[in-house]
């Protein structure tokens, strides 16, 4: 059997959401759009095209096309830089390496741009470390439709029942049990995930190797 593991990344390997949450509000009130706590909360684990799509469906008045949303998206974030090496999540490159070492095929599934996948893995230097990255804007439709990580199952030529997934929110956990896969989720209760499809929990990006592991010993007996 195949020892594959697939990571979400934003929530999982970078705490960015609580940022990205905070610029988006922020880009909104300086267009002088204000939406609901509930509805930003259903923003977190999104696309950026399912995240047009959900705002223009709560406000009629919002962008009259994505194209110029994310025309003006890109011109606020230039001028507003995350400095990705801060928010990665404690013992990423410890449990990363961990799994390499013992045999883990790694691969990534994010519902971000491939720019900025490939932009916070390079300022993390784990980009080298990732066998297939898919991004969810390849997709006419991201998690929790499971098409990404079926994709990435076939990349790597593997069943989907063979792949463990590294998840935190409702969509991402979703997209994983649909497509078949063992799922691990990063607890996080701060945005209201529905996180109980999940096959186990964890708190610490170091508990995953074991869990991993346990997780093989069982399917074998």
């Amino acid at each position: 059997m195949e020892k594959v593991v697939i990571f979400d990344m934003d929530g999982v390997l970078v705490d960015t959401e609580p940022v990205y949450y905070r610029r988006l509000e922020e880009f909104l009130i300086s267009r002088g759009y204000h939406f609901s706590r509930a509805v930003l909360d259903s923003l977190v684990g999104e696309s950026s095209r399912k995240t047009f799509s959900i705002l223009k469906q709560a406000d009629p008045a919002f962008y009259d096309s994505e194209e110029t949303y994310r025309r003006d998206m890109r011109a606020f974030h230039r001028h507003h830089r995350i400095a990705y090496r801060e928010l990665a999540n404690p013992h990423l490159h410890q449990t990363l390496n961990q799994l390499k070492d013992t045999g883990w095929r790694l691969a990534l599934a994010s519902s971000s741009p491939q720019s900025n996948i490939e932009q916070v893995l390079q300022e993390l230097e784990i980009l080298p470390l990732f066998e297939v990255i898919a991004s969810g804007d390849d997709f006419k439709e991201s998690k929790p439709n499971p098409e990404i990580y079926l994709h990435v199952a076939s990349r790597l030529h593997v069943l989907p029942q063979e792949c463990h997934v590294i998840e935190d929110s409702t969509y991402g956990i979703l997209a994983a049990v649909r497509a078949g896969m063992r799922v691990l989720a990063k607890r996080d209760e701060r945005y209201g995930f529905d996180q109980s499809p999940a096959h186990q929990l964890f708190d610490d990006l170091m508990e995953i190797p074991g869990l991993l592991q346990a997780a093989v010993f069982d399917s074998l007996h």
